[in-house]
């Protein structure tokens, strides 16, 4: 099971410590052991989303992100995943209180990395002006935050939208997966590949089918999924016909390993990689989030004299999201193009850049 291997509290430093407090049900939270020497290191404090680390993809890159950072820049760090929102929320108004009446030198950043706590975190960052030396990284949205704290946002529209384009090399028929319908960052990687699967750069064998389905309904919801559930949804007549491969493209975090799995144990399935790389024979194309990369250039930035920008959106264009494809023959593509030229997909790349700076305005 995930807590088995991701406990509440993920904590590595240059001089060890132990954090301990609780919440009002008596979970433990955190506070400094006073048996070990004080260290004067900056601290990365990470929040997750609940149950969010192990997912094998997004949450992992940016715990690998805030670990190669503190191994490069001397940094002490603290990673805290939350069993349920309530825990996550508690951890961070425990962090704001301490943080509103600290008074040493210790530089501190703490990461938020999803809409999950958006409305809290909006009416609460300002409580930490009061203290110079501690800053906030809000992820994963568009809209900066009024008062302190800097926003990172990774679109995905273009890398989408050039994945759906060439999807056709690989199936014709498509079953695209979303978390729920309210998460930003989830409609519009939904909307990006919808938009590249409906073009024309490629003449399909067969007449392009495009199915969608949700597994959520809420913001939060989605991210997780029971390989039953995950095979139910696979398997409804409505989008299986005899004469294609269909493809799974799942735009739902950790949940997409369910799909995975189930698209190698029924065989009949190619998958496409959303926030991981290539994972099994199905899997000939990916897309994928640099945001361990990017981690590691906003504390970077943090550290140096001119700090985090306001607000940084980092997509197609600037090589942080991407499109990988995979040449390792597959039984189930030999119906399908082997390859596009060059040119042609140089085409579709710079339309998907130019869309998804378009997308929204």
């Amino acid at each position: 099971m995930r807590h088995s291997l991701y406990t509440i509290i993920l904590f590595t430093t240059l001089t060890a410590a132990v954090f301990v407090a609780c919440t009002k049900d008596g979970d433990i939270i955190y506070v400094l052991d006073p048996t070990d020497a004080p260290s004067t290191s900056p601290l990365v404090t990470v929040v997750y989303d609940p149950d969010a680390l192990g997912d094998h993809s997004y949450n992992d890159l940016i715990y690998q992100g805030v670990e190669h950072a503190a191994s490069k820049f001397h940094l002490r760090t603290m990673q805290l995943s939350p069993i349920t929102r309530e825990e996550g929320l508690a951890y961070l108004e425990n962090i704001f209180q301490q943080m509103s009446t600290q008074r040493d030198t210790i530089r501190r950043l703490f990461i938020v990395t999803s809409p999950a706590y958006d409305s809290w975190l909006r009416q609460n960052n300002r409580r930490l002006e009061n203290n110079p030396y501690a800053d906030l990284l809000y992820l994963e949205t568009t809209t900066p935050l009024e008062g302190k704290g800097s926003t990172l946002y990774l679109p995905y529209y273009g890398a989408m939208y050039e994945a759906g384009a060439i999807t056709t090399l690989y199936s014709d028929e498509v079953l695209l997966v979303g978390a729920n319908r309210e998460n930003e960052s989830v409609a519009e990687a939904m909307q990006g590949f919808q938009d590249g699967f409906a073009t024309d750069y490629i003449s399909p064998k067969f007449e392009k089918r495009l199915f969608v389905d949700y597994i959520g309904q809420h913001q939060d919801e989605g991210f997780s999924i029971s390989d039953s559930l995950a095979v139910q949804m696979m398997t409804k007549p409505a989008w299986n016909r005899d004469y294609t491969i269909p493809m799974i493209v799942p735009v739902c975090g950790g949940a997409g390993m369910s799909f995975q799995r189930m698209s190698e144990v029924l065989i009949q399935y190619l998958f496409m990689g959303v926030d991981v790389e290539k994972i099994s024979g199905n899997c000939q194309h990916s897309v994928v989030k640099h945001i361990d990369e990017a981690i590691m250039e906003c504390v970077h930035k943090w550290l140096s004299p001119n700090g985090m920008p306001k607000h940084q959106s980092l997509g197609l264009a600037s090589g942080y999201t991407e499109v990988l494809q995979y040449s390792i023959p597959s039984i189930f593509t030999q119906m399908f193009q082997d390859d596009i030229s060059e040119e042609l997909h140089q085409t579709i790349h710079e339309e998907a850049i130019r869309r998804e700076e378009d997308y929204g305005k």
